[in-house]
């Protein structure tokens, strides 16, 4: 009798264990307990969101919580970030960080996360809706004045004058990006309003990438080819900046001034060659990262934000400034 009452109690143990473990597994909760923040971010791989990604990880690292990093192909796989927005509501997340692909077609499914009861972070990018715990990014209005101003400053300091017929390339990696559409508003209202009237942006010839690197080079060719007054680009996105200097400099064509977004090994080659015309808006995208884990620690633990959106900042980084301390610090958080 002895014997088959321990037999029992081994059977149930080890049922108890195997069930466990699949719930582990299937991602109904952390195996030690902790909260758990699930990051959407947009393209994995990408230099600006790998940065962005790191700060993720050292926040969660430092607050002792776990997380669940996922990311997209390329910025055109909306579908594909609303499955994993409701993957990360199924599993029972403790809070969601995302960096919306499309500010609309994400709307009602940030929404219906939000209205879940679970905190949402919203980084980067813009959302329409007002159902989200808080949001961290560049005042991207701001943002896109201050790349006009940087890039008629750079073409006047290169003597080209007010009354020549000059073209302004601009391609983009999202056309329903908040992001991208604050920063064309925030450029082209600077724009109109100094700039010369001769001096026109291509705002009827915008190239959409979709974040493709290769297809924002062979934008980047066939602008050169298309528009031989072509004086100017203008990229306000990393892939989009990317895509300008591999273009560029493949053409070695010195004479274009470019003014573009975010930091990267191309942008510095180009910055560091005295042959070019180039300056960049530094966003502080580690920054976004880390607060954005840290403010969805603190809104599941009961702690609400001070203020629902927080502009994180920018600089502009040119070949004059490159090695300030100051941008180091930004650069190599």
């Amino acid at each position: 009798m002895k014997k088959f009452m321990y037999t029992r109690i081994l059977i149930v143990c080890s049922l108890l264990f195997l069930t466990a473990c699949a719930s582990t597994e299937n991602g109904e909760g952390s195996s030690d307990g902790n909260e758990t923040i699930y990051f959407l971010t947009k393209v994995l791989g990408n230099q600006y969101w790998s940065v962005v990604e790191e700060g993720a990880n050292a926040a969660a690292k430092e607050l002792g919580v776990d997380i669940v990093v996922t990311g997209l192909a390329n910025e055109a796989e909306v579908e594909k970030q609303v499955q994993q927005l409701q993957d990360a509501v199924s599993a029972g997340a403790s809070g969601i960080v995302v960096g919306p692909t499309d500010s609309t077609a994400m709307a009602n499914p940030v929404s219906e996360a939000f209205q879940s009861g679970i905190p949402i972070v919203i980084v980067d990018t813009m959302i329409n809706t007002d159902d989200y715990s808080v949001a961290l990014m560049t005042d991207n209005v701001e943002a896109g004045r201050e790349a006009a101003e940087t890039m008629l400053e750079l073409l006047k300091n290169r003597g080209i004058s007010e009354s020549e017929e000059i073209k302004v390339g601009v391609q983009i990696g999202a056309s329903g990006s908040q992001t991208i559409i604050d920063r064309l508003s925030g450029f082209n209202e600077y724009w109109d309003l100094h700039a010369p009237d001769t001096w026109q942006v291509l705002n009827e010839d915008i190239k959409v990438n979709d974040g493709d690197i290769t297809k924002a080079v062979g934008f980047t060719q066939d602008m050169l080819t298309a528009y031989p007054t072509l004086k100017a680009v203008f990229g306000p996105n990393n892939g989009s900046t990317v895509g300008f200097v591999t273009g560029l400099m493949e053409a070695n064509r010195t004479d274009i001034t470019l003014v573009g977004f975010d930091f990267s090994s191309e942008i510095e080659d180009m910055i560091r060659t005295e042959a070019y015309d180039v300056a960049t808006i530094l966003q502080k995208q580690y920054l976004m990262g880390y607060e954005g884990v840290k403010q969805a620690v603190e809104l599941a633990r009961g702690i609400e934000p001070d203020q629902k959106v927080v502009d994180t900042g920018t600089m502009v980084i040119t070949k004059d400034n490159i090695d300030d301390p100051e941008i180091a610090d930004i650069i190599n958080p």
